[in-house]
Formats: C-alpha cells, structure tokens, sequence
C-alpha cells in the first residue's frame, strides 16, 4: 500500500510540473462585428485582437504588422520565406508576403516558428490553420464564451498553406527571385490570375 501511495504522489507531482502547453488552454474571447476575437501576442512584442478563422490556411497579419515587427526586431530578414500567390475564397489570386512568427501566445499556449501571410488589403490579423493545427483539438465553449486548445500534438504537424503558393511568372510586374534586400511592401494586384 505504502508503494502505491508513493507511486500516486510522483504521478500527481508529474502532472503538477508538467509544461502549461500540454494542458488544456482556455482563453476568453471577444467578438467584433459577430466574429470571435481573441488576443494574441506576436514575437513577444505586438498584442493584438486577432479574428479567430479556423477556415483560412495560415495565419494572416497586415502590412502594418509586418513593419512594426521589423521596426522593433522581431522579425528579420531571415524570417522572409518569400513571396508567392495565394487563392482567396472566390478564387481571386493575389501576390503575398510568407513570413515565419517566432512565436505566437495566446493565454498560457505558445506556438513557435508560424507561418504567416502578409496581406496588404487586410486591416485585422486573422488566426488561422498554421496555428490551431498545433492542438489535438480546438473547441468553442460558445457558452462560456471561451475557445479551448487541448493538449500539443504529439508530433509536429507539417504547416501547409491554404493558399497554392507558387512563384509569380516573370511577366509579372515586380516578380523575380527574392533579393533579401529589404523591406518594401509586397506588389498587390487583385486583378492577377484571372
């Protein structure tokens, strides 16, 4: 019985100094304009409200964002994945920015290395698949008015956009090979692809 007792204690002890991100994580949400929110802190730096969109394929952050997170030096151009398109919803096809976030914290849950899209059009950042995929399981307590992100994966899961990112031709304006040399804003035509 003693031996027992004993085997219990450094189980719950286990369990007590476990890591916050393989438990459950709930964090409160807002809404604006009918949609979720929740807040998100970006590289450490930038907090934000970001929409909750389990439908898009990555995380989305504005051009804004993108500036500031240089400006403060969280991300460098070593974070640059490069450009490519990205086809929305309607099937329109638009020229955007990958970058890679360090980290994203949303309550006590922290995501590390997310592939992010940058969108020039887009005024509010979007939290999409490149983040959730990270959890065994994403649920809305639309009750309680809380998303919960239950336990990591076991394994990473490969991030994979929702968007079919593929080199702009070369007739393209402003297409090529990305230099590395700086930080302009990406070329943005609503109009390309179609």
């Amino acid at each position: 019985m003693r031996h027992k007792l004993i085997g219990l204690a450094v189980f719950i002890a286990f369990i007590c100094q476990s890591p916050l991100s393989l438990r459950a994580a709930e964090i409160p949400l807002g809404t604006t304009g009918g949609i979720y929110t929740v807040p998100v802190q970006i590289n450490r730096s930038v907090a934000m409200q970001f929409l909750v969109d389990p439908g898009a394929g990555v995380v989305v952050i504005p051009l804004a964002v993108l500036r500031e997170l240089i400006r403060n030096g969280t991300v460098t151009e070593g974070d640059v994945i490069g450009l490519g398109t990205a086809e929305l919803a309607d099937r329109s096809l638009h020229l955007m920015a990958r970058v890679r976030l360090r980290e994203l914290r949303i309550g006590d849950a922290i995501v590390r290395d997310v592939t992010a899209a940058v969108s020039p059009a887009l005024s509010q950042p979007l939290l999409g698949q490149s983040f959730f995929r990270r959890f065994a399981s994403v649920t809305f307590d639309n009750r309680r008015s809380v998303l919960i992100l239950s336990a990591e994966a076991s394994a990473p899961i490969p991030q994979s956009p929702a968007a079919v990112w593929a080199a702009p031709p070369a007739s393209y304006p402003g297409a090529g090979p990305y230099s590395g040399g700086g930080y302009g804003p990406p070329a943005y035509s609503p109009g390309y692809g179609r």
